[in-house]
């Protein structure tokens, strides 16, 4: 808190709630949390499930809660915070090289507690995702950046890196939100992977590419159920990422409504069959 004479208007708008944080970790100031959404027993009503958050996963991912306001040191049990929700004018925890009101940067979820709810690549706007409003390089090491969160709306869904697996599956995949795929060259076999069917009206998934290229083979995803209403509804099979053409950048989002279809996707990749 800035308790100076001109304080009030020094100070970002927020919107702040204390939370119970069942983690034992540090947390860092701006590091993402989430919602414990399905917390308790199932078959019963537990308001707890939006007062209580946890470091985000693949399985909490749509229910981005905020961010920790200010550093907390690791304690055993868990502990309340003060959380900044989404619309804040706050601190984030950053991983960027950062451009005052450039792109988007939107939550990871990763392995590692220290950079677990940083912010480093664009995913979807929405809750989760935020502008930066402050030009700083992040990029060798994590640290706050002013940013501004995406206000209350449909969840961005959080984002994972996943490495490029050569002539198999890519394995587990978090539903709905950014699936950015990196790591060596492919020279095998292409790298696969099976979007299931969505559960959820609305749902988004984001698939992009963040290493110089795909060589000699593919990255393809099988849609299970997939419309491009823009091309006289044709069926959407497949997803491909193919070869040199798949440079930094190249991208596809798809939301769910009866079947995955077509939302936006770049210019030269992928490739829709």
């Amino acid at each position: 808190m800035n308790e100076s004479l001109n304080g009030h208007i020094k100070q970002g708008r927020v919107y702040s709630e204390t939370v119970w944080f069942e983690g034992s970790t540090a947390l860092l100031e701006g590091q993402a949390v989430c919602y414990n959404w399905d917390y308790g027993t199932a078959s019963e009503a537990d308001a707890r499930r939006f007062n209580r958050v946890e470091v985000p996963s693949v399985t909490n991912a749509q229910y981005f809660a905020g961010v920790a306001s200010r550093p907390y040191a690791a304690r055993s049990g868990g502990r309340f915070i003060e959380i900044y929700k989404p619309g804040s004018i706050c601190n984030v925890l950053s991983r960027a090289d950062s451009t005052i009101g450039v792109g988007r940067l939107t939550f990871e979820i990763t392995g590692t507690t220290a950079t677990n709810g940083s912010f480093r690549y664009e995913g979807l706007e929405g809750e989760g995702s935020c502008v930066p409003l402050q030009t700083v390089d992040r990029s060798l090491a994590a640290g706050t950046c002013l940013a501004k969160l995406d206000p209350p709306s449909r969840p961005s869904g959080g984002l994972e890196v996943l490495d490029i697996v050569d002539n198999d599956a890519i394995g587990t995949v978090m539903v709905g939100g950014t699936t950015l795929v990196t790591g060596a060259t492919i020279g095998t076999g292409d790298c696969t992977y099976t979007l299931a069917d969505g559960a959820i009206e609305g749902l988004r998934k984001k698939f992009g590419i963040i290493t110089t290229e795909i060589a000699t083979n593919d990255f393809v995803i099988t849609v299970t159920s997939g419309r491009n209403a823009s091309l006289a509804d044709e069926t959407i099979a497949t997803v491909t990422f193919a070869g040199s053409a798949t440079t930094v950048g190249t991208s596809v989002v798809l939301a769910w409504s009866g079947a995955w279809n077509l939302r936006n996707a770049t210019k030269t990749c992928p490739a829709l069959a």
